[in-house]
């Protein structure tokens, strides 16, 4: 009877084992694919037409504002005052009528200067995955700069080298709270079931929807004020419309979700607590 207790620990310990050596080598394997596309500082990211802000949570759960939340959102204005981009596409969760990650982004952004017909909202970015695939299948980016924090780039540009998205990394650095070991296994977990989402079992995002087109390109117009003639998409028009079909779909809830026309409205005074409820 011992020797089968034994017998059995030892199997345990092996598997074990086995699983922590599979989970180091993805990892590696991530991150390798992807290192040298990932920028030291937001001041030496590439240019590129489209920057893709993740989205996440404005608050912490023991009350308090995100530093990852912030950083992501600082860096994507610095992008936009250093005329790496051409549109921020804000894609975030809006799965419930009071959680709205995309229309946070687009007031705190306004809140830092960045004019409106620079951002388009995506309320279907549930995740990481849904995310990437969203803005290549649904608004037809190809080319784009992703904008998260250092230790989740490997993981984006590792999907988007699969869906075929060029991508290059740009950090947000969160320089009041760096990554605790809590939040770093379950990245390097969350790595390891990328590699099976994209070539084992196949994953599909949670909701597609009909194609978007994301604004006419404004960079070159950046520094006139933005006088162009060309139309550019607003929230009521566009922005927030190119996902309110989606949105819609997603869920009656999300359908009855935060006036966008209030916030179209609202845009040249911006309240980045408009949105609490």
């Amino acid at each position: 009877m011992q020797r089968v207790i034994m017998r059995a620990g030892w199997t345990i310990v092996g598997l074990l084992a086995a699983g922590a050596m599979t989970v180091v080598g993805l990892n590696l394997w991530v991150v390798m694919a992807t290192h040298d596309r990932i920028a030291t500082s937001p001041l030496t990211c590439q240019s590129r037409e489209v920057g893709i802000v993740f989205g996440t949570s404005h608050g912490l759960v023991g009350g308090g504002s995100n530093p990852h939340y912030q950083a992501r959102l600082d860096t994507a204005a610095q992008l936009y005052r250093l005329r790496r981009v051409s549109n921020l596409l804000l894609s975030g969760d809006n799965r419930t009528r009071y959680y709205n990650e995309p229309m946070t982004m687009w007031r705190d952004l306004r809140a830092r200067n960045v004019p409106q017909e620079f951002m388009t909202l995506d309320y279907a970015g549930f995740s990481t995955f849904d995310t990437l695939v969203r803005a290549h299948k649904v608004f037809g980016v190809d080319e784009a700069v992703l904008v998260t924090q250092p230790w989740h780039l490997p993981r984006a540009l590792f999907i988007a080298d699969a869906l075929g998205l060029e991508a290059v990394g740009c950090p947000a650095i969160s320089e009041r709270q760096p990554p605790g070991l809590k939040l770093m296994l379950r990245e390097w977990l969350a790595r390891a079931a990328t590699v099976g989402d994209l070539y084992l079992w196949g994953r599909k995002p949670r909701f597609l929807g009909p194609q978007e087109s994301l604004p006419t390109p404004v960079l070159s117009s950046h520094s006139s004020s933005h006088s162009s003639d060309k139309h550019v998409m607003s929230p009521a028009e566009g922005s927030v419309a190119a996902g309110a079909g989606q949105q819609a779909a997603v869920s009656r809830d999300m359908a009855d979700g935060v006036d966008v026309t209030d916030a179209a409205n609202a845009a040249d005074t911006p309240d980045p607590h408009a949105l609490a409820r």
